[in-house]
């Protein structure tokens, strides 16, 4: 296995990919360590399949080892980008028609628009065999348009997890692991104040801070929508009343200086594990990165919701997706089915990024060893992740828009939490999100986006 941590140059301007994006492909070409030829065979024969993902590199290393050692000829390179640059990428590389490119990690909201593209490899045909063989509503985050079109990868949900040491100096009981445990968003806010009056450096915070698939369950909770609407999820829903009563709350966390302003997304798990913060809200990746740190006394308990409001948490995660352009496509298949549908694989690819594999056989076993590993931390950990799957789970909006919504509400949370004007900074994203789907709607059906 070779690690290309550099992307290729892309051949050609793609048709309705944006001057930014279009930069920022070039950016980062410029600014690639490594490069790459354009050869999709190496020189002892081997067919290559190159592998787009936004994982650190090496998380796909055990998997990629499993895969070749059952598929003599075929050589697998992983091509790691920053995760923030990964859809650019894909963009850019994928809508040039690079058959450079064969596999590549796609985030399931987003699978309607590469598919409207024609970014993506039609995989219906394996439906059954997903069906049968994932967790949870994982075939229904790859679908579209009656069709399937990338194999998932892993499942999520999300938790509280909680600074043991913190919240006893404060004199507030931890909440427990099981459903029934669950707080409310108000409690947590009471308790991560308590917390700071006891010397906590704050009280809470979020994983993916400023990021969409972090905050809906607020406003879904809240019964404020998910922000797009009509029978296409091409019209804007952000300027409501709902909207504004959430993203006040949010604007509160950090002027109060109860959650910290001005960090990176990346930054967060790190102010949790270095003991800075009593609550913190985040996925189940999480855990192994908390399990290693010294010092670091916490548990988990139920994703909070707003009283009077449903229970909700986030899900889906990452799926792979067979470029409509690969050089080898039934070899690129094949590589997506064996990180899916292969348990073995499925698995390996659990050893460094610690999420739920979506396989059903390799999940029963990645949460086996999570709670061996984990110990008291983990407590109820299997029952409880199970129970979000099948209950509260909530998926993300799925149109070929989402990914114009999804970078417009993200850089409008951004500015709320920094201090913007709640009304103002919603209103101009409900602008901009109007002009911005609008030429969706006005293609014809046989256009597409």
């Amino acid at each position: 296995m070779r690690v290309i941590t550099g992307p290729a140059t892309t051949h050609r301007r793609p048709a309705r990919v944006s001057a930014a994006l279009v930069a920022l492909a070039v950016l980062l070409t410029a600014t690639a360590c490594v490069g790459r030829t354009s050869s999709t065979t190496a020189d002892d024969g081997s067919r290559i399949i190159r592998f787009l993902h936004s994982q650190p590199t090496g998380t796909f290393a055990e998997a990629i080892k499993l895969f070749e050692a059952r598929h003599p000829g075929v050589r697998v390179e992983e091509q790691p980008v920053p995760f923030d640059d990964l859809n650019a990428q894909v963009q850019a590389r994928v809508g040039a028609q690079d058959s450079s490119i064969d596999v590549f990690a796609a985030d399931p909201p987003r699978v309607p628009s590469q598919a409207s593209r024609g970014f993506l490899v039609d995989v219906s045909d394996d439906a059954e065999a997903i069906r049968q063989g994932v967790v949870g509503p994982a075939l229904d985050s790859v679908s579209w348009g009656g069709k399937v079109w990338a194999y998932p990868l892993w499942t999520s949900s999300s938790f509280l997890f909680y600074n043991r040491d913190l919240l006893a100096k404060a004199g507030v009981r931890p909440p427990g692991p099981a459903a029934a445990d669950r707080l409310t968003w108000e409690q947590v806010a009471e308790q991560g104040r308590a917390a700071q009056r006891a010397g906590a450096r704050y009280g809470f915070g979020f994983d993916q801070v400023d990021r969409y698939f972090q905050l809906q369950p607020l406003l879904a909770s809240a019964g404020a929508g998910d922000g797009l609407t009509g029978p296409d999820g091409l019209t804007p829903d952000v300027d409501n009343a709902g909207w504004k009563r959430v993203m006040d709350w949010y604007a509160g966390l950090h002027s109060s200086r109860l959650s910290p302003r001005g960090i990176d997304p990346q930054q967060m798990p790190d102010v949790f594990s270095s003991g800075q913060l009593a609550y913190f809200v985040g996925g189940p990746g999480r855990i192994g990165q908390f399990t290693k740190a010294e010092g670091l006394n916490w548990g988990i308990a139920p994703h909070p919701y707003f009283a009077g409001g449903k229970q909700v948490t986030p899900t889906d995660s990452w799926a792979v997706g067979v470029s409509a352009y690969s050089a080898h496509p039934k070899d690129a298949r094949e590589f997506a089915r064996f990180l899916s549908l292969d348990s073995a694989g499925a698995l390996a690819t659990t050893g460094k990024q610690t999420l739920p594999p979506a396989n059903k056989v390799a999940y029963e076993r990645y949460v086996q060893q999570t709670v061996s590993n984990g110990g008291d931390s983990v407590k109820g950990f299997k029952e409880l992740l199970s129970h979000e799957l099948d209950t509260t789970a909530h998926h993300r909006p799925r149109s070929v828009g989402y990914v114009d919504f999804e970078t417009t509400i993200n850089k409008t949370f951004s500015d709320i939490r920094n201090g913007a004007d709640v009304p103002e900074a919603l209103r101009a994203a409900q602008d901009r999100l109007g002009g911005l789907l609008q030429r969706y709607r006005d293609l014809e059906p046989s256009e597409g986006p």
